[in-house]
């Protein structure tokens, strides 16, 4: 069955220049976020996917004719926990599904870690097995036997470098956290906390180490929580367990912006000032760390790019590209805002050198 712009629009209840602009505009204001996110469901239930040649036969924003086209799956690797509130996850995935929208390929469907766990999922996918995926997130290299079963191309999009043999585009979270503390130390911060999961030294953790260690600085069991879910809970109960501790740091890093949201939560409730008693970064620059008081000094990752960088090296795989595997490093910066003091004048500071 063709499916049609028209079939779209009148699904969802808009104009089929709506669904147009929504389709190839991925900053496009032309319709509300959840009509969007509509649009995008009927996208993906009906394996929808532009037909390019016919597209370039017509003129105007006259109907295109669309085409199913190669599927790509999708594997989000973290734990549920860690997903449910972070847009790090869907903001990659939603950019991998417009660059596969816009080279004829389609997102067939997104499944998570925990259904690995499922022995009949693993099956499927090993007697059945599919051509592409993209995995986003830190997984176990273990994982990577029972995919390659499943999968003929894999893509890994994340923050820690893995030991694997597939395709990875990177945003490196190692030298992220490092650029995090030097930044805290040229403010003048001595004591540097770090809120985390350093269960499973993962890349931020490492790289909170080693920039310590290289700056002669103490890295104190007070100042740390050690086994943090990177979630809006997780950094709640990681603030909790410092001030339990009776933690003495004047700069606090957070894994991520949903724990640096929960660390600003907690600080508040707490008389916590933050930048005044106490600086807070986090990673990754989600959109909303903008609106919220005071606005978060964060590690920017590009995650729009992350997904369409992934997607794009699949394609050239996919497509008889290059056959030996790639690893491609995005940059980061610092995004400074109001969550972040020199050390100056702070009280928790006094007796910092």
């Amino acid at each position: 069955m063709t499916v049609r712009l028209k079939d779209i629009a009148n699904e969802a209840g808009v104009s089929i220049s709506t669904v147009s602009r929504v389709l190839n505009d991925p900053s496009t204001t032309a319709a509300r976020q959840d009509l969007q996110e509509k649009i995008w469901e009927i996208v993906r239930r009906t394996g929808y996917s532009p037909n390019r040649q016919a597209q370039s036969l017509k003129n105007g924003t006259r109907e295109q004719e669309l085409t199913v086209k190669k599927p790509v799956y999708c594997l989000i690797a973290c734990s549920a926990e860690e997903v449910k509130d972070d847009t790090f996850y869907t903001q990659i995935l939603s950019a991998i599904e417009r660059e596969a929208y816009n080279n004829n390929y389609a997102l067939a469907y997104t499944f998570f870690a925990r259904d690995l766990e499922n022995p009949a999922t693993v099956r499927q996918f090993q007697e059945n097995p599919k051509d592409n995926l993209i995995v986003i997130g830190r997984f176990k290299p273990a994982i990577m036997k029972i995919l390659s079963k499943g999968f003929k191309r894999i893509v890994y999009t994340g923050l820690n470098e893995l030991e694997i043999n597939c395709d990875q585009v990177l945003c490196d979270g190692y030298k992220g956290i490092m650029e995090a503390v030097q930044y805290f130390y040229d403010l003048g911060h001595r004591r540097i906390g770090l809120i985390g999961n350093q269960a499973n030294r993962e890349a931020r953790c490492r790289g909170y180490f080693s920039r310590m260690k290289e700056l002669g600085l103490t890295v104190e069991p007070c100042n740390l929580a050690p086994d943090t879910t990177l979630s809006l809970e997780g950094g709640q109960q990681g603030m909790m367990q410092l001030i339990r501790q009776n933690f003495n740091a004047t700069a606090i890093i957070c894994a991520n912006d949903m724990v640096a949201m929960g660390v600003l939560h907690t600080c508040k409730k707490q008389g916590i000032r933050v930048p005044e008693d106490l600086s807070v970064m986090g990673m990754n620059d989600m959109e909303t760390v903008q609106y919220i008081s005071p606005m978060l000094t964060t590690v920017h990752v590009p995650m729009d790019e992350m997904g369409r960088v992934a997607m794009r090296v699949l394609i050239d795989r996919a497509e008889g590209g290059h056959t030996l595997p790639q690893r491609v490093f995005l940059p980061f910066y610092i995004a400074k805002r109001e969550s972040t003091a020199g050390i100056a004048g702070k009280g928790r500071a006094a007796d910092h050198e």
